[in-house]
């Protein structure tokens, strides 16, 4: 399969200190990726990356990222805007802020395809949104067309929002978040129209979450973050079955079970991601894990385990 985008070593920094060291990554076509990691950790903001939304005051200071086989950040401003609307749709994680409060969903959906294809009529918009519509679980297209986002629910605003990501037919789509905020029926039901979106569409699909449950269903490979930096990434079996990194193994024990016992607290991961993990050169994770050793503190080297596993910790040595 072909590569659709590809990151090397990309840096991301603020006035004050370093928010990403060093992420590589790859995506290929019909493949799905899950970043995964506490909050903080860096996930929202390489994807922030990829889409060129970064905050003023947060600057690219080194790598690459490739899309569709160009660099994006040798292009001007124009190239990248047609580049990234060729090729990403995009759903955000607050639905209630990112769609305009006072405008009607159709207006939303049709506009920027008009705009970005300069000679499509509004109608022709139109009927491809009821479409998208449709084809998202929405019963009664119409009706949601002509409404204002406050009239819809959680779960109808997230698939507008999946809708409104696919007007531009592209290959590739990124999802923050896609079911946080939603009941445990809802994020269900999100989540078998990503796997039945993914089928019919042959999509790439990035995708940041804290539903490890979703991960598991949806996944092709995660990589794992942790306060700015990539700590582990392989398939999902490799690190469901197999994790190495002490943060991953800590990261996957958290999900609760229905068979464990409710009167035992449930598990956290005990400290903080502090402002001298990020400072740090050697392994981030190092001043909370419960194996760490003086070498851990300036240990740097990335262990390969498989053609797939990857993971920055002196344990990969011994696996």
């Amino acid at each position: 399969m072909n590569e659709l985008l590809k990151i090397t070593g990309l840096s991301v920094r603020d006035e004050d200190r370093a928010l990403l060291r060093e992420v590589s990554l790859s995506l290929r076509e019909n493949e799905t990726l899950a970043f995964i990691g506490e909050s903080g950790s860096g996930k929202t903001l390489t994807l922030k990356a990829i889409l060129s939304l970064l905050p003023d005051d947060v600057k690219v200071t080194g790598g690459s990222v490739r899309l569709a086989g160009r660099d994006m950040y040798g292009l001007k401003a124009g190239e990248k805007r047609r580049l990234l609307g060729e090729n990403v749709g995009f759903v955000p994680q607050n639905t209630v802020n990112y769609l305009h409060p006072l405008l009607r969903i159709g207006f939303q959906m049709c506009d920027g395809y008009v705009t970005f294809h300069g000679r499509r009529s509004r109608k022709e918009a139109e009927e491809k949104a009821v479409r998208l519509l449709k084809s998202v679980g929405i019963n009664d297209p119409e009706r949601v067309m002509t409404s204002y986002p406050a009239e819809l629910s959680g779960g109808m605003r997230q698939r507008v929002n999946i809708a409104g990501a696919l007007m531009m037919d592209p290959p590739l789509l990124i999802s923050d978040e896609p079911t946080s905020a939603l009941d445990r029926i809802v994020q269900k039901q999100v989540a078998d129209l990503y796997l039945s979106l993914l089928e019919e569409r042959k999509l790439s699909l990035i995708i940041v979450s804290h539903d490890l449950v979703f991960v598991s269903r949806i996944a092709d490979r995660i990589a794992v973050f942790y306060s700015g930096r990539i700590v582990e990434s392989g398939t999902k079996d490799e690190l469901f079955t197999e994790p190495v990194h002490p943060y991953t193994k800590a990261l996957l024990a958290l999900s609760p079970s229905l068979e464990q016992d409710r009167k035992e607290p449930l598990k956290e991961i005990k400290g903080y991601i502090s402002e001298d993990d990020r400072k740090r050169n050697g392994c981030p994770f190092a001043s909370r894990c419960p194996h760490a050793k003086e070498e851990c503190f300036s240990f740097t080297e990335e262990i390969r385990l498989s053609g797939t596993h990857s993971v920055l910790c002196r344990l990969g040595r011994v696996k």
